[in-house]
């Protein structure tokens, strides 16, 4: 390559990524914003901020490793063609309101940006400062219930093993000196997330062969969730013994991190007997050359910047709907007597609008209604429940076409019987997923329909005549017309 050629690539790679790294930071300031508030308001997520560190030492450590190595633009396609279906992921995650896949696009983009930026060789040699980018997302809550289950399962056996008499319902666990519940933050999850971004760290020091830097990790990752179930049966068992005297209060979090501590230096100490050994660098010889085909790295670049450039100026060109401080709450023309005293518990905050009542049979009645796409709040949300959590536990769920049933118990014996459907547009559904999913399109078609739940309940034990009550009250409310219903409030009001 002549100096003049050079100089001209050299000049538009310079502009190609001054492009690419603005048109990131627009795209995705708020997303990481959004990741630093998950770290700070979450201890699962804590250790996320060890993460940039510990990458950018790796990236330092192998800058001479680097230096020198064969740079080739084979293969460059990959991490932009990745980057083009990285941007479609994070359009979704946003109009979906799925902060999972935007976290994930965001990181990810920026590894392919960066893998782009080093070249092929050098993205090679820099591959695990990297990959540890991955755990800069805040991954893995979905696995909560799963995890409680599993510790609630392990305890349970392990008091069994000694003789400790126990009654299970569901999350609650019964023994002669009280009442336990495997809480979420009971799940282990912080120990299984923060034990995984360790071992992988401790993998990558000690371990040359992939097979046993993986066995090493699944090996951690199963030690944490049994450590875990060893904890919750160790703080019932303590409890139980003590009559609730201890175990509880700091205690709880004292034992645990504790315990967790040992765990993770005896599995730190036994992964050590297996290390390899280490190769010292010999200084062997490298070849420096240039560029072999500068074309397809430009054309690389050039794909990535309008990939970006594209979904930055699309996302500024869809609307947001900014809901009102307190929903509008409409009474229904066939159930417009307010609840007395129910222990229903559904709740649905930030909606534009909202209708409820009781008939006088004692059915209750609940629509809330969304935008596709608020400024503030969402229908498939942690913070809205169909209803009580603390109250009620599902005893059976029945999934129908267009509507699903469930069948509540509490611990003090009282029943409670829900039918609910979520609507986007016309669209019926009650997956929660589908319905985030039918969100997304409309939204991203710039369809302005609105997306809403629809759920009635009685407060009884479901039978026959209960569930045709149900029947015959959903299809009352599946004629509501929300819109109609406010402007005929309003114009009563006036």
């Amino acid at each position: 390559m002549n100096s003049g050629a050079g100089k001209i690539h050299t000049v538009l790679l310079v502009v190609l990524l001054s492009v690419l790294s603005v048109a990131y930071l627009m795209l995705y300031s708020s997303t990481w914003l959004d990741m630093e508030r998950v770290w700070r308001s979450s201890a699962t997520y804590n250790h996320c901020y060890l993460i940039l560190p510990i990458s950018l030492y790796f990236f330092y450590r192998n800058r001479q490793a680097s230096h020198g190595a064969v740079e080739s633009s084979h293969w460059l396609w990959l991490p932009a063609s990745s980057l083009i279906l990285l941007q479609l992921v994070w359009l979704f995650g946003y109009a979906a309101d799925i902060a999972l896949f935007m976290h994930v696009a965001a990181v990810m983009t920026l590894q392919a940006l960066i893998w782009l930026a080093l070249g092929n060789s050098r993205a090679r040699q820099q591959r695990f400062a990297l990959g540890y980018l991955l755990f800069l997302v805040p991954f893995g809550e979905e696995l909560s219930p799963f995890l409680q289950n599993i510790t609630a399962d392990l305890t349970v056996s392990m008091l069994h093993l000694v003789q400790v008499p126990i009654y299970r319902e569901g999350l609650y666990l019964a023994t002669p000196a009280g009442l336990f519940e495997v809480a979420e933050a009971c799940s282990g999850l912080r120990f299984l997330i923060a034990s995984l971004a360790i071992s992988v760290l401790f993998a990558h020091l000690h371990y040359r062969k992939l097979y046993k830097q993986c066995c090493f990790v699944v090996f951690m990752a199963l030690l944490s969730v049994l450590a875990n179930g060893i904890r919750a049966f160790m703080l019932v068992y303590i409890g139980e013994k003590s009559n609730m005297q201890l175990g509880f209060g700091a205690d709880h979090y004292l034992y645990g991190w504790l315990f967790f501590g040992l765990v993770l230096l005896a599995g730190f100490w036994l992964g050590a007997r297996f290390a390899d050994p280490q190769i010292t660098d010999t200084g062997a010889k490298r070849t420096q050359v240039d560029y072999p085909s500068t074309t397809v790295h430009r054309l690389a670049l050039t794909a990535a910047t309008v990939a970006l450039l594209l979904t930055l100026s699309y996302r500024l060109s869809l609307q947001v709907t900014v809901p009102p401080v307190t929903a509008n709450v409409i009474p229904l023309p066939f159930a417009n007597a307010a609840a007395q005293a129910s222990n229903w518990g559904i709740h649905f905050t930030d909606s534009l609008l909202q209708a409820r009542g009781e008939d006088s049979a004692g059915t209750e009645y609940f629509i809330a209604q969304y935008a596709n796409k608020q400024q503030q709040g969402e229908l498939i949300s942690w913070h809205n429940q169909l209803y009580d959590k603390q109250r009620w536990q599902v005893q059976q769920r029945i999934l129908g076409p267009e509507h699903a049933i469930l069948q509540l118990k509490s611990l003090s014996g009282q029943h409670r019987t829900l039918l609910y459907w979520y609507q986007v547009g016309k669209q019926r559904s009650v997956s929660e997923f589908d319905t985030k999913l039918h969100q997304a399109c409309n939204y991203l078609s710039d369809d302005h329909s609105t997306s809403s739940v629809f759920a009635v309940s009685v407060a009884a034990a479901p039978s026959e005549a209960q569930l045709q009550r149900l029947h015959q009250a959903a299809r009352l409310l599946a004629g509501t017309d929300l819109t109609r219903l406010q402007l005929s409030a309003g114009a009563a009001d006036d």
